[in-house]
């Protein structure tokens, strides 16, 4: 779209110091007795679960039941999902983890559902599911942390060399705002948890994209800015 873009680097996201929270998840995964949903709330999630434990046990683990219902919270989760074995993944009409939560309450009677996720996890999925008799199993599979050298984009937003700022996680809003608290561009939010995000750091919302995927974030940033 002729839209000039920087990716500049302001979270670090690592592999989780303890094993042993994803050594639990994947017990679990291969031996629980109740009805099971494994869901992925992120391609993080996922990526790094299976680094901790070994993808090829993981996909095994996977393999092995039939009996092991799954869910994403977006089409790209979903495919990170499927390619570890999963099949028929349950995705919410909104890409929101709340969304997701309500979807599997009105699909399926109570089970038990692992989480994999990061130390910034959001709560709005594992609350859901516990206030509906669900069991709930989580696991801290990669730790996520604003990076401690300012980003060089920091100096070029303070000089006014950016137009607008595209946030794709909460954990980026948080991150920015760090290092640059009142950011005087507008914001832009590839869904509406990274957009309740900002508004929770006292920040205005200049767009949010309608669905999370690369075209229709850009496409939204188009809209906004040309």
């Amino acid at each position: 779209l002729e839209i000039p873009s920087l990716i500049d680097p302001y979270i670090e996201i690592k592999v989780a110091n303890d094993p042993s929270e994803g050594e639990r998840l994947l017990t679990l995964l291969e031996g629980s007795d109740h009805p099971t949903w494994l869901i992925a709330t992120s391609v993080n999630a996922l990526n790094f679960w299976a680094r901790s434990v070994g993808e090829d046990r993981l996909c095994a683990a996977i393999a092995a039941r039939d009996d092991v219902r799954f869910a994403a919270v977006g089409q790209t989760t979903a495919d990170a999902l499927s390619r570890l074995g999963a099949s028929d993944v349950l995705i919410p009409h909104e890409a929101t983890a709340k969304s997701l939560a309500d979807a599997m309450v009105s699909t399926s009677s109570a089970g038990h559902a692992l989480v994999p996720g990061g130390n910034l996890a959001m709560k709005s999925l594992p609350s859901t599911l516990l206030s509906a008799g669900w069991q709930v199993s989580t696991a801290v599979v990669y730790m996520t942390s604003p990076v401690e050298k300012e980003p060089k984009s920091v100096q070029l937003l303070r000089e006014g060399e950016i137009g607008a700022i595209l946030f794709r996680s909460p954990s980026a809003v948080r991150a920015l705002t760090h290092f640059l608290p009142s950011p005087a561009v507008p914001l832009i939010c590839a869904g509406a948890t990274t957009a309740q995000a900002l508004v929770d750091q006292g920040l205005v919302v200049a767009t949010i994209s309608p669905k999370p995927s690369a075209k229709v974030v850009a496409s939204t940033i188009y809209s906004l800015l040309c």
